[in-house]
């Protein structure tokens, strides 16, 4: 069965997690992905060239092998469904190979700080000329223009600047990262769609699309309630910890078990009714403390001690079916030993097994959609680095067998690392 993106094809230089996560997606569904890499600097999700057994790198078995940059989870994770080439792109001839094969592809995707690609003599006006209606995403830091236009980041530095940080914390303390840094992979899968409404245009202008991404403005774009308070009201959002600033009660509470935790989130009266009922406390629904939104917000203090008598003795898997059949939002804090072994999650097929070899065949995060007839999968493991070069110069950029030797000559397709590590 022909997947959706079968017939188009994406050049992506791009590194890290959001670029790589979102030609992770569009691969899944049929595109043709090309990753461009060099040996000189590597994607850093493939971690150290030399990494040792104990040091930074999630590696199978906790080995870096020979080759770790093949081997490190991170990459494998966010580059499945490509293949890769390795291009020097400060060498000129790397520039010109780059640019032979943009003009057989539709789309380009990078995440580069702002300037890096025109100052490789590819950005969106250069590759133009050899591809007059091509598709370019910059997903840049803070986007192309404007005063910080170059200013570098990782998901920690823009949960900061973007404003999250100042609402995550605990109650009354300093701010805080999320922990997972969601604004790579945020980005990563608005960006699909980005891509897709551009093919769209193309469709009906025959001209390109240059698509200018602020990663730190799709972030903030997420604290719209936040900003409207503050203009609205001249309030200041600060951390509250797990509760809710309307909801009341809502936490993390601890259940039966080593560092076992159930959240729980009461939206309404007939929440707050059903759980107390839930709980064998019925006499609470009426009880003027806690009969009202506003009063249970005023003694959360008494109602986190008195729910956590309630959970601190029970499975927190049973007891988040038990409110949920009673209509109450709960859910239990699912560590990886949970996710992989999810029920909801298997049963959807959400992890899909894959490997270079059977010994190295694992649970992968698949898409967190599903099409009717065209669901996508994952077509082949994260590629070795530089495994598909020649082919890809060969039959992609249409160059000759003499070519190809050259540039090897040259160093510009080099795919060992070790090559440039003193």
């Amino acid at each position: 069965m022909a997947l959706p993106l079968e017939g188009i094809r994406i050049l992506d230089p791009s590194q890290v997690w959001a670029g790589p996560t979102c030609t992770k997606i569009l691969g899944d569904l049929g595109a043709d992905v090309i990753k461009v890499e060099s040996a000189r600097r590597m994607d850093i999700a493939r971690g150290d060239a030399r990494a040792m057994p104990g040091g930074m790198g999630f590696y199978p078995e906790n080995d870096p092998g020979v080759d770790p940059w093949n081997r490190e989870g991170k990459y494998a994770d966010r580059n499945r469904s490509k293949r890769s080439i390795c291009l020097d792109l400060t060498h000129p001839r790397g520039v010109d190979a780059f640019k032979r094969i943009a003009a057989h592809s539709d789309v380009v995707v990078e995440n580069y700080r702002q300037g890096v690609m025109d100052r490789f003599g590819l950005g969106y006006n250069d590759l133009r000329k050899v591809r007059p209606d091509i598709i370019m995403l910059t997903m840049a830091s803070q986007g192309a223009t404007g005063p910080e236009a170059a200013y570098g980041s990782f998901g920690v530095t823009l949960e900061q600047t973007a404003g999250v940080a100042s609402v995550t914390g605990y109650l009354g303390g300093d701010p805080s990262t999320s922990g997972v840094l969601f604004p790579d992979p945020l980005v990563s899968v608005v960006s699909v769609g980005l891509i897709l409404a551009a093919f769209r245009q193309r469709r009906q202008t025959g001209e390109g699309v240059y698509i200018d991404l602020s990663q730190r403005e799709m972030t903030t774009s997420i604290l719209g309630d936040m900003v409207m308070d503050y203009t609205m009201n001249n309030r200041a959002w600060e951390p509250i910890g797990n509760r809710h600033r309307t909801f009341a009660p809502q936490g993390v509470y601890q259940c039966r078990g080593s560092d076992v935790w159930l959240a729980i989130s009461v939206e309404t009266d007939d929440d707050w009714a059903a759980f107390a009922r839930t709980m064998g406390r019925p006499e609470l629904i009426d009880n003027p403390r806690y009969s009202t939104v506003i009063g249970r917000r005023k003694h959360h203090d008494d109602l986190d001690t008195l729910i956590t008598a309630w959970t601190s003795v029970r499975d927190a898997f049973i007891t988040m079916s038990t409110l949920q059949a009673a209509g109450v939002p709960a859910g239990v804090v699912a560590k990886g030993e949970d996710l992989v072994s999810d029920p909801q999650l298997v049963a959807r097929g959400f992890w899909e097994y894959t490997g270079h070899t059977p010994a190295e065949t694992r649970p992968y995060l698949s898409r967190p959609f599903k099409f009717s007839k065209t669901p996508g999968f994952t077509r082949f493991p994260a590629p070795l680095l530089g495994a598909d070069t020649a082919e890809v110069l060969r039959n992609v950029a249409g160059m000759s067998d003499a070519e190809i030797a050259e540039l090897d000559e040259l160093g510009v397709t080099e795919d060992d690392p070790l090559c440039f590590v003193s």
